[in-house]
């Protein structure tokens, strides 16, 4: 992260994954989806990879001070005087309303009802996702059924249901 763009800056790859999440999940190459779903999946994917950049930037900043400066060993006045930590705060108060955020659109997607067989994949594309971290009973399952989603075709125009 560069210090120009500060540590709420947005990556690039966030970007890039949030922009092909809408064709990915309208199977229609790129053109805008017709079910509103599938935009509200996309948007949902694009603040899920933004809440896991941020956790995987906080990770490495206590690393950083677990290898350097012995984190662990250390009183919370201690950690707070270390330059890491304060972005390690900064990341906090950012994630905590994307966190709320990301739960609030969680609440509303099952009440949408998807138009099409793509609303209902990128449905289930935003389910797989959020089992990704519990993997419960049904996960290997659901985990496999996905993938044999991703490889279909839709009966009407031939266009994949859903990739990756």
């Amino acid at each position: 992260m560069s210090d120009d763009k500060g540590p709420f800056a947005v990556s690039r790859r966030v970007v890039i994954g949030a922009a092909s999440a809408v064709p990915v999940v309208s199977g229609a190459g790129g053109v805008a989806p017709a079910d509103p779903v599938v935009a509200r999946c996309a948007e949902w994917t694009a603040l899920d990879a933004e809440i896991d950049r941020l956790g995987l930037r906080w990770s490495d900043l206590e690393t950083i001070l677990v290898r350097q400066k012995r984190w662990e060993r250390m009183t919370p006045e201690e950690r707070g005087e270390l330059l890491p930590s304060e972005e390690m705060d900064a990341i906090d108060k950012q994630l905590e309303p994307l966190f709320e955020q990301r739960e609030a659109w969680l609440e509303v997607l099952p009440a949408m009802h998807a138009s099409d067989l793509h609303g209902v994949a990128a449905k289930l594309e935003v389910a797989l996702r959020v089992m990704v971290h519990q993997q419960g009973e049904g996960y290997d399952l659901f985990k496999a059924t996905m993938e044999e989603l991703r490889t279909a075709r839709c009966p009407n125009c031939g266009a994949p249901v859903c990739k990756r």
